[in-house]
């Protein structure tokens, strides 16, 4: 048991502190085509995402045609 009056029983002295600190001085690779393919993946995702609106009945087939030349087009 703790006496009350004991100054380290107030809990000022009680701070959690971490035992090891770790740091990542290492860059990443740096991979060439790695824009490429993230671009390619997000097109595709932005297709699919319209072919789903086209198919609920949300947008038309002329609207999913658009959208889907615009998004071909890089614009």
């Amino acid at each position: 048991m703790v006496d009350k009056n004991d100054p380290r029983a107030t809990g000022g002295a009680l701070i959690p502190r971490a035992d090891v600190v770790i740091e990542n001085k290492m860059q990443p690779p740096v991979q060439s085509g790695a824009g490429d393919q993230s671009k390619s993946n997000d097109l595709y995702a932005e297709l699919l995402k319209l072919d789903d609106l086209r198919k609920k009945g949300i947008i038309s087939e002329a609207e999913f045609e658009a959208q889907k030349t615009k998004l071909l087009s890089g614009n």
